[in-house]
């Protein structure tokens, strides 16, 4: 499989004897990023793998359907796709990130604590004009502590993304877009007009998440009547979890009441963590988001979120 940076500048592709007016080209100036366009008019759909360099599920999934547009065996039939290999640094690592959370660099101000002339600040700013005039926008990850699937989407997105068959969706970010957890690349696209989503997966350690990215991809595309396929996934009445509390890691003691689980149930005043040796308990009846390993993440970062369980707009009738 040829990946991202060696894909040959231009090509026109031929499907079954036939030709695709379709080319392929790797961006000239921006490493990792390849532009696939058709001769038909349609949106501009974006996608990133690789935010977090030890997230590999999205690579596998652009690198697949790179292959399979290169390769002939899809056609893009309108519009245009933008796919990058995001922080290679960290991919080639294998490892979160290298100096700084690139997905708290998308954003406009930065504080002295970062590092101007490091490769993640100067790779965001590559990377913040690809998402400055896309229609669609998916950014792929995958969880250390993860179950099932789920897509981070803000409410006006919440309806479309339900489309791509994804059983639950989180929502809410943007709401503590200025604090800690601001910078992402989801809300910097929709800030520039886009729809967009952040797609996790499943677990790091699970090789089922390749799958459900490249099942995701292939649905959004689909749904755009980008491509081809013969069965268009059907709307999916999803369970909406809005996000109303960050935790940060404060302590080394970090630890969780027990083995934390995503979208795990916690009664109002019930412990979920211990911190500084004083347990943590929510104020309402919550749901465990996104819960990370404490001994990976640094003080005063996130460890985890909380949310509550609202209706689906899918499901009102």
């Amino acid at each position: 499989m040829a990946p991202l940076g060696f894909v040959s500048r231009s090509q026109k592709l031929g499907l079954a004897g036939k030709s695709v007016p379709m080319t392929i080209l790797r961006d000239p100036v921006i490493q990792g990023v390849v532009r696939i366009t058709s001769d038909a008019p349609g949106p501009h759909v974006v996608m990133f793998c690789g935010i977090h360099g030890d997230e590999v599920s999205g690579i596998h999934a652009i690198e697949k359907m790179l292959f399979d547009l290169f390769g002939g065996t899809r056609e893009l039939l309108r519009g245009s796709l933008t796919m990058a290999r995001a922080n290679e640094q960290a991919i080639a690592a294998e490892r979160r990130y290298v100096k700084h959370n690139m997905n708290r660099m998308f954003r406009e101000n930065y504080g002295s604590e970062i590092d101007k002339e490091c490769y993640e600040f100067r790779r965001t700013q590559e990377l913040k004009s690809v998402l400055e005039t896309c229609d669609y926008f998916l950014d792929f990850h995958s969880a250390p502590i993860a179950d099932v699937p789920f897509l981070v989407a803000e409410e006006k997105a919440v309806e479309f993304y339900s489309k791509l068959g994804i059983s639950r969706i989180m929502t809410g970010w943007s709401k503590f877009s200025s604090g800690t957890i601001g910078g992402d690349t989801e809300n910097y696209a929709n800030a520039r007009g886009a729809l967009s989503a952040t797609l996790e997966s499943g677990s790091h350690f699970d090789k089922a998440s390749n799958d459900v990215a490249y099942a995701a991809a292939i649905s959004l595309l689909s749904v755009l009547g980008m491509i081809e396929r013969d069965e268009k996934p059907a709307a999916t009445q999803a369970d909406v979890f809005e996000m109303h509390s960050v935790v940060t890691k404060e302590f080394d003691d970090f630890r969780y009441a027990g083995e934390p689980r995503n979208f795990q149930f916690v009664k109002k005043g019930e412990p979920f963590a211990y911190q500084n040796g004083q347990p943590m308990k929510v104020g309402e009846d919550s749901y465990l988001l996104i819960p990370m390993k404490p001994s990976e993440i640094r003080l005063h970062e996130e460890v985890c979120y909380l949310g509550r369980k609202i209706q689906s707009p899918l499901s009102e009738a």
